[in-house]
C-alpha cells in the first residue's frame, strides 16, 4: 500500500506539471490500478471484461446464505417437532447399550445422508439453470463451474457445515431421552423442550422472507418510476454508432450523412461527441457573461452538429439551436446552468458570452430543458452545447417504424461503402439506456427469485409445523367438535398461533427492511418515495399466504370424524 501510494503521489504530480492548461485547470489525472481490482473497480468503467459489482455479489452471497439458513431452521423445526416419534427407538438403543455419543453420531449421520443427496440434486439443478445465470449476473452463462476443484471442495465444505448446522441440535434433543420415560410413553414433554427456539425460527425464517418481499416491491416500483419518465428527448427508433474522427473520417462524415439520408426510412442523421444521456463527462471551467471570475463548479460540454436536436427532439425553451459550423462559434445551454446562476427568466442569457477555460467567448443562442444526460442516480448537471467536428465520434439517426430489420441492414451498406476501413458497431439508443439500469434488473431479478424460493420455504416449514400440531391435539380436537365446536373455531384455534409468529416476523422485519432499502434509494437522485402502505401490502400477502398453509392442514383436521379421533388403541 506504502508503494502504491507513493507512485500514485508521483503520477499525480506528473498529471499536474503536463496537463495543466493555461488558465492552471488539470485535465487529465493517471493512477495505478491492482490487478486484484480489475473486475470491481465501478470507478475504472473501460477496463476488464464481465465486469461484476462487488456490491452484488456479496448481496447475492448474502441472499444465498439467508436462503440456506431458511432450509436449516426448517430441519431443525421439524426434527424437534417430531422427536418423540423416535423416542421409543432412543429409550431401546440406550437399554442395549447404546451411549449418548454413538446415538448423536447416528442421528447427525442421517442428517448428512439428508444433506448429501440435497447437495447432489442441488448440483444438477444448478447446472440446468446455468443458461440463465445472466439474468442475475454478468458471468458467462458457459463458463464450465463443475469442472473446477474449487467448486466440489467448496459444496464439500457446505455440505459438512450444513450438516452439523441442521443435524446438532436434533441429535442433542434425541439422544437426550431418558430411556425408562421413552419406553414408557412420557418422553413426549421432552420433545416440546424446544418449542420455544421453533418458535424462534419460525419468526427468524418469515423475517428473511417479509424483507425480500419488500425490497422486490420496492425496487420494481423504482424501476416502474425509471421506465414511466419522461427523458426530456426523443430517444425510440434512434439508431447509434460510433466512428473514427482521424482526419480521413471526419472528411467523409458530409458525404456519409447524404448517403443516409438518401434511405427513405431515415428522418435525421446527426454527429456529435455522444449522445444526449451517456456515461461520458466532458467538464471544464467557465466564465459567464462579464463576471469577473470563473464560476466555481464545472460545466458539461457536448459537441453536437446543427441536426442534434432535430435528430433527438430536444426541447427548446429559448432562442435558437445552433446553426452549422466546423468549429465552436456558439453554445446552446441547459436550464440548471441558469439555475446555478441565479437566472429565472430563459430570454436573459440570449446574447449574453459564456467562455470556456481560455478560449474565445461564445454567444449564447438558445436554451433547452433539462434532459437526462445521465442515469438517474446523478443530479442535472450544467450543460453547454456547440459544435467542434473534430470531436464528432458518434452518429444518431432517427429512423422510421416501417422495416426496421431492413433499415438496418441499409445503414450498414451505406456505412460500407462511405467508410470500408471501418466496421460498424450499433445499436438502438433505447439498449443503450437499458444499460444504465442493467445491474437493477438483475437485483430485482434476484429479490424476485430468492423471494418466491424464500416464501416456499417458509410455508413449508409452517405447514409442517401444522401438520404435527394438528397430530398432537387430535383428541382434543375431537373433544371440540362433540362439545360443539364448529370448522372455523378448530381452524382459528391452530392458526391463531402461527399467524401470531408471522406478525411478530412483520412488526420487526418492515423497520429492517425500510432502512436497508431508504440506504439503496439513495443512490437515485431521482427516485420514488417509501411508503407505508408497501410494508402493509407486503405483510398482508405473507400473512395471507401462511393462513393458507396453515388452513390446508387446520382444515382437515377439523372437518375428521370426532368418532375416530376419540378412539384408542
Amino acid at each position: 500500500p506504502n508503494q502504491l501510494e507513493a507512485a500514485n503521489a508521483l503520477l499525480a504530480q506528473i498529471g499536474k506539471e503536463q496537463y495543466k492548461s493555461p488558465t492552471n485547470v488539470q485535465s487529465r489525472i493517471h493512477y495505478l490500478q491492482p490487478i486484484s481490482d480489475l473486475h470491481y473497480n465501478e470507478d475504472l468503467q473501460n477496463s476488464g471484461s464481465h465486469r461484476t459489482s462487488r456490491t452484488r455479489l456479496i448481496l447475492l452471497s448474502l441472499v444465498g446464505v439467508l436462503i440456506l439458513l431458511m432450509a436449516c431452521f426448517n430441519f431443525v423445526n421439524l426434527a424437534t417437532a417430531q422427536a418423540f416419534l423416535r423416542a421409543k427407538e432412543v429409550g431401546v438403543r440406550k437399554t442395549l447399550g447404546s451411549g449418548r455419543g454413538k446415538l448423536i453420531g447416528q442421528f447427525i449421520s442421517e442428517t448428512g445422508l439428508i444433506v448429501f443427496l440435497a447437495v447432489i440434486l442441488g448440483g444438477i439443478m444448478a447446472f440446468l439453470a446455468t443458461p440463465f445465470l445472466r439474468l442475475i449476473s454478468d458471468v458467462p452463462s458457459s463458463e464450465p463451474f463443475f469442472s473446477e476443484p474449487i467448486t466440489w471442495i467448496f459444496l464439500g465444505s457446505l455440505a459438512i457445515l450444513v450438516t452439523f448446522l441442521a443435524g446438532l441440535y436434533p441429535a442433542l434433543i434425541l439422544s437426550g431421552f431418558q430411556p425408562i420415560r421413552a419406553l414408557k410413553g412420557n418422553a413426549n414433554p421432552l420433545a416440546f423442550s424446544g418449542s420455544f427456539l421453533r418458535k424462534v425460527l419460525v419468526v427468524l425464517q418469515f423475517i428473511i422472507a417479509q424483507g425480500l418481499i419488500v425490497s422486490t416491491i420496492i425496487i420494481l416500483l423504482q424501476q416502474n418510476y425509471i421506465q414511466s419518465q419522461e427523458l426530456g428527448f426523443d430517444h425510440e427508433l434512434v439508431y447509434t454508432f460510433r466512428l473514427n474522427n482521424d482526419s480521413t473520417s471526419l472528411a467523409r462524415q458530409d458525404a456519409l450523412k447524404q448517403r443516409l439520408l438518401q434511405i427513405p426510412a431515415i428522418q435525421s442523421v446527426s454527429w456529435s461527441s455522444d449522445q444526449p444521456i451517456s456515461r461520458n463527462y466532458w467538464i471544464s471551467n467557465f466564465r459567464y457573461s462579464s463576471r469577473p471570475e470563473d464560476e466555481p463548479y464545472g460545466i458539461t460540454n457536448k459537441f453536437c452538429d446543427a441536426d442534434y436536436q432535430k435528430t433527438y427532439n430536444i426541447q427548446l425553451l429559448a432562442g435558437r439551436w445552433l446553426m452549422p459550423s466546423d468549429t465552436i462559434r456558439e453554445a446552446v445551454v441547459n436550464m440548471t446552468l441558469l439555475e446555478k446562476l441565479g437566472i429565472t427568466n430563459p430570454e436573459a442569457v440570449i446574447g449574453q458570452n459564456i467562455q470556456l477555460g481560455n478560449s474565445i467567448p461564445l454567444p449564447i443562442v438558445g436554451v433547452t430543458n433539462d434532459f437526462y444526460t445521465h442515469s438517474f442516480r446523478e443530479e442535472h448537471l450544467p450543460l453547454l452545447m456547440s459544435t467542434r467536428k473534430e470531436f464528432y465520434w458518434t452518429g444518431g439517426v432517427k429512423i422510421s417504424p416501417n422495416n426496421i430489420s431492413a433499415t438496418i441492414l441499409s445503414i450498414k451498406q451505406a456505412f460500407d461503402e462511405v467508410l470500408p476501413e471501418q466496421v460498424l458497431v450499433g445499436g438502438f439508443l433505447d439498449e443503450d439506456i437499458a444499460q444504465f439500469y442493467a445491474d437493477d434488473e438483475r437485483l430485482s431479478a434476484t429479490c424476485r427469485g430468492f423471494g418466491i424460493l424464500a416464501i416456499l420455504i417458509s410455508c413449508l416449514g409452517l405447514f409442517g409445523l401444522a401438520t404435527h400440531a394438528a397430530a398432537q391435539r387430535t383428541k382434543e380436537i375431537g373433544i371440540r367438535k362433540v362439545l360443539g365446536a364448529s370448522v372455523a373455531n378448530i381452524v382459528g384455534l391452530l392458526s391463531k398461533e402461527f399467524l401470531l409468529l408471522v406478525g411478530i416476523a412483520l412488526l420487526i422485519a418492515s423497520p429492517i427492511a425500510a432502512y436497508l432499502m431508504s440506504r439503496w434509494l439513495e443512490g437515485f437522485v431521482f427516485r420514488v418515495q417509501v411508503s407505508s402502505w408497501i410494508f402493509l401490502g407486503a405483510g398482508g400477502l405473507a400473512l395471507f399466504i401462511a393462513l393458507l398453509t396453515v388452513s390446508v392442514q387446520a382444515v382437515r383436521a377439523a372437518v375428521a370424524n370426532p368418532v375416530k379421533s376419540l378412539k384408542t388403541e
